[in-house]
């Protein structure tokens, strides 16, 4: 096997891996949201202290809302540029190929780095109240460990896919370099005089 293949192959893997990383950022999602319906926020002394908690997860969910948007354009794109090329259809799923357009890339990064920054400082707060004893209940434990725990695990799913983005647009300029004639001083080669 040549190292372009063994690359290849470990793309595929990382692809793999990054898929089945997400199902669990689900799972960890769905047990945070059920663990945050049963945190009672009224009626107790220290309702101020829970309010302003509140509000940072509600800031972050706007955050993310605003990520998923854009996240949504860029598939969206990526998508007809490849029904516009021939290579999928309408009702397919786009992955693994990085055409899309440039600009709405370097949007989208920056703001899932500061999303993911945004939610493991919720989360270390959470965990920061829980620590110091200013609330008893076990609900702000949990929701702090699984947010510092998805947002260290987004960040490295994020950061493993932009490697892999790059990795294949690499690639694809090798692959067209060698392809081209006038690159390599073909017989399409302009001549000076």
């Amino acid at each position: 096997m040549s190292f372009s293949g063994t690359q290849d192959l470990a793309s595929a893997h990382l692809f793999i891996l990054l898929q089945q990383r997400w199902i669990y950022h689900h799972y960890l999602a769905m047990l945070m949201a059920l663990v945050s319906l049963t945190w009672e926020i009224k009626g107790q002394p220290d309702c101020s202290n829970k309010q302003k908690g509140v509000q940072l997860f509600l800031r972050w969910a706007i955050m993310q809302g605003i990520a998923m948007h854009l996240q949504n354009r860029y598939q969206r794109q990526r998508l007809r540029t490849r029904i516009a090329l021939g290579k999928a259809k309408r009702m397919d799923v786009v992955a693994g190929e990085t055409a899309g357009v440039e600009g709405q890339l370097l949007l989208l990064y920056p703001v899932l780095f500061v999303l993911q920054g945004f939610e493991g400082y919720v989360g270390v707060l959470l965990l920061q109240t829980a620590w110091h004893g200013l609330t008893s209940e076990w609900q702000v434990a949990v929701c702090g460990i699984l947010l510092v725990v998805m947002a260290v695990g987004n960040f490295v799913n994020t950061v493993e896919t932009l490697v892999l983005k790059l990795r294949f647009k690499a690639k694809m300029k090798r692959t067209r370099h060698r392809q081209d004639p006038a690159a390599q001083g073909g017989p399409n080669r302009p001549h000076q005089n």
